[in-house]
């Protein structure tokens, strides 16, 4: 599928993605070896719990992982040219 984020967890990590209007349209504690994913096109704002357990791929490529072990992010958008 073309324009898919997906965000692999390493360990078990808490996520939340916002739409643009600031509603929730996911919220859990990820299982580490779980995946999730969604469209480019959504803009969702992702808060995680911690950021270096988070892998993502664009489109099946691995750009990184989304932050340090232990950093908390908060309404982060991903997007096409993302790259860590």
């Amino acid at each position: 599928m073309k324009n898919t984020v997906t965000l692999k967890f390493l360990n078990p990590t808490w996520i939340q993605l916002r739409n643009s209007e600031d509603q929730i349209i996911f919220s859990k504690l990820m299982n580490k070896n779980t995946e999730y994913s969604y469209s480019l096109l959504d803009d969702l704002y992702l808060t995680a719990g911690n950021a270096g357990n988070i892998i993502v791929s664009i489109d099946g490529e691995t750009r990184g992982k989304v932050g340090k072990i232990g950093e908390v992010i908060e309404s982060l958008i991903i997007d096409s040219k993302f790259d860590n």
